[in-house]
């Protein structure tokens, strides 16, 4: 496997545009994500802040249906993987997720954001729902990650700077 994107947050677009703003957004998502769950072992993955409350695997496993509807929403082509079970797998296919989905958008001109369309179990909404609805959300969980890695005892790695999207 080759290796895994947002070790690093990608260089600054050239330009200001709506599309790029969403990509960097993704871009710092996915950088985030990287850091969160980097190095994550058994006991941070069968973690669980509560009986009633998802595993770390199962939290990782909302991420990456939230990754695959903003993906899929904004003209994305990847076929959904329904046979994904471990933490590997999750991170990866989050990770290429994010990655393929800024990358469309670093190419995608603003007016095209107009014909994306979030279809609701009843309703189709504008593109703009997912800023507030699967970005925001992955970005609380992301942080639920780093929160609860740190609760069993194994915190992210240190020298990771998410203002500068990068680890010294």
């Amino acid at each position: 496997m080759s290796e895994l994107p947002y070790s690093s947050i990608p260089p600054l677009p050239k330009e200001i545009s709506s599309t790029h703003v969403i990509a960097r957004m993704i871009d710092g998502l996915g950088f985030r994500y990287y850091w969160a769950t980097d190095g994550l072992t058994e006991k941070e993955i069968d973690f669980r802040p509560e009986k009633d409350s998802r595993n770390m695997l199962e939290l990782l496993g909302h991420i990456y249906h939230l990754a695959f509807a903003a993906n899929n929403v904004l003209g994305g082509h990847m076929k959904k993987k329904t046979d994904l079970s471990t933490y590997e797998e999750f991170r990866a296919e989050t990770l290429y997720l994010y990655k393929d989905l800024s990358d469309r958008l670093k190419v995608m001109p603003d007016e095209e954001l107009e014909n994306y369309n979030y279809m609701g179990a009843s309703q189709s909404f504008p593109f703009w729902y997912l800023l507030n609805g699967q970005i925001a959300d992955a970005l609380t969980h992301v942080g639920q990650v780093v929160s609860w890695r740190r609760i069993s005892g194994n915190p992210q790695p240190k020298g990771v700077n998410v203002f500068l999207g990068k680890k010294s």
